[in-house]
């Protein structure tokens, strides 16, 4: 068990390494293109006198909602062609807002393997009947969009909220 004094401390810690993994992850989708480069930035949402505010930051608290913005940019003198955005929702008390990925045609997935339109659907088994029902946002680990193709020193850049609703050691 953790001091009550460090959890403060952790759950900072794990925004800060989770923007980190957050980073890599991005900068490997485009591996296989060298031409195409991804970079990442995250944002406190805060709310001021005229709404919504988003701050830089490294850090976040419990309950504090995190915007991710990542750029992909073109550095080729070809285009990119079938162009696919991930970011990952990282484990451990981070869950995707529902309804904030911009572009909003998001497919998501919870392995990271299998992708569909949001919002996602299961069948489940409820007293003998299969019913389908709504995936819960907060299940959902990855978001990919198509951007289809990036032109020679195009950029194109996509957005996702995140809720760290209380850090868990994984």
């Amino acid at each position: 068990m953790m001091p009550s004094t460090l959890v403060p401390t952790f759950k900072r810690m794990l925004v800060l390494l989770t923007t980190c993994v957050l980073q890599l992850s991005c900068a490997l989708v485009f591996a296989a293109d060298k031409g195409v480069t991804a970079e990442l930035h995250a944002f406190k949402v805060v709310t001021g006198a005229n709404g919504p505010q988003l701050v830089a930051t490294t850090e976040a608290l419990p309950g504090d909602t995190i915007e991710y913005q990542v750029t992909y940019r073109n550095g080729a003198a070809t285009p990119a062609r079938d162009v696919l955005a991930t970011l990952p929702v990282p484990k451990g008390g981070m869950a995707y807002v529902a309804g904030s990925a911009a572009p909003a045609k998001v497919m998501a997935s919870l392995d990271g393997k299998q992708y569909a339109p949001v919002p996602l659907t299961r069948t489940v088994d409820r007293d003998g009947k299969q019913v389908t029902e709504t995936v819960p946002a907060a299940e959902y680990r990855f978001l990919r969009w198509q951007l289809g193709e990036l032109a020679p020193g195009r950029s194109a850049t996509v957005s996702s909220r995140m809720r760290l609703d209380g850090a868990t050691k994984q």
